[in-house]
Order: structure tokens, then sequence, then C-alpha cells
């Protein structure tokens, strides 16, 4: 990042004296210029982190997920200093197999039997087609052959320049009940609460940090 930082000069002028006739005293003071500060960044695709946050049980409780960043592949990114203009149109490709909860057993029954369970979800890919400057857009998503519009809200870290765009999805709306019955057949004891309740929610909490 650029910073050009333009400060106004003050200058004083102090009164002068007549050794014939005092004259009164005089002071001239130039008045400060607004501070102007210009930041120019020139923003490029840095590390892409995709987390998602599912949750069980009547409580909600929450399982935290991410897919590996190394196997995120972009496209479209068009860099420049302008934020919107940069943004707009990037396309992203993650693969299903790279999602990680930090225990093997279940990441192993989430790709084999929810997603394998969906048409063509080897991939969920998307594009992020419109934002705007009151933090929020619009990201296409696609899995299960269905490619759904949703909103999201956004927001730019001024120090670091990570981009953060937060949403919330609905599996079934992108008909993943089959897929969601499979994952909870195979994780029926984990998915049962303290009251005995057999609960796996549709809704999915995804959050992606990208470097800028």
């Amino acid at each position: 990042m650029k910073k050009l930082f333009s400060i106004a000069l003050i200058l004083c002028l102090s009164y002068s004296c007549s050794s014939e006739q005092e004259t009164p005293e005089k002071s001239i003071t130039a008045v400060p210029k607004e501070v102007k500060i210009e930041d120019v960044h020139d923003f490029t695709l840095g590390e892409v982190m995709v987390k998602w946050t599912a949750f069980k049980h009547a409580s909600k409780a929450q399982v935290g997920g991410k897919f590996d960043s190394d196997s995120i592949e972009t496209s479209g990114f068009k860099g420049g200093t302008n934020l919107i203009d940069a943004v707009v149109g990037t396309s992203f490709k993650i693969p299903t197999s790279t999602t990680s909860t930090g225990d093997k057993t279940r990441d192993y029954k989430i790709v084999t039997s929810f997603f394998n369970t969906m048409a063509n979800t080897k991939h969920i890919t998307g594009t992020i087609s419109s934002i705007d400057k009151n933090g929020t857009g619009n990201v296409l998503l696609k899995m299960n052959e269905l490619e759904i519009e949703k909103n999201f809200n956004w927001e730019l870290d001024q120090k670091t320049f990570e981009f953060y765009l937060k949403t919330s999805i609905n599996v079934f709306d992108w008909g993943a009940q089959a897929a969601l019955n499979a994952l909870n057949e195979v994780c029926l004891e984990q998915h049962t609460g303290p009251d005995g309740v057999n609960k796996l929610w549709p809704d999915v909490d995804i959050t992606v940090i990208a470097a800028l």
C-alpha cells in the first residue's frame, strides 16, 4: 500500500515596531489546510480460505470445518485499485474431497455420504456476481447440478487487506435432502443430543477469507 501524506505548512508572521510611532501589534497566521491522506492499494488475489459451520442436535451445536486452501481454484479476478471492479466476476472451484474438520473419520463420512450422494458435486463452484459499497453482494453457488444466487455480507480489513465474505445457506435449496439424510444415518449417534433428539440441520454458515 502506498500512502501519500500532504500536510499543510503553518506560517506565522510577528508584528513590527516603528521608532517614531507605536503601531498596534499585528499577527497573521495562515490557516492550516485539511490534512489529506490518500491510500492507494493495488489489489491482487492471494490465499483464499473457505470455512464452514454446520449444526447438530436440537440445541444447534456447532461443527466447524474448512476446505484445503491450496486446492481452491480461482479465475476472473481483475485486480487494480478499485475493489468492486477487482472482485466482481471472480469465480472459484472447491474440491469437496478436501473438507477437513480435524476428525478424519468424520471427514470421510461427510465426503462419501453427503457430497458424493449429490449429483456431480466433486466440486462446489461459484461466481461473485455483484458487490456494493454498503457491504453486501450476491454470489452464485452450484452443487447437486443446481445453481442458486445467495446474498452475502462483506468487509475489508484496512490493515491486512483481507476480504471477508459471510453468508448462510440451506442445503435443501440445492435439493440435498437425501444427502443430508444419508450423512445423518452414518452419524446417528453423534447427531443425537443429551435430550435423546437426533438432529442434523440443513443450515450452514460460510466464511470466505481472501488475501488481497
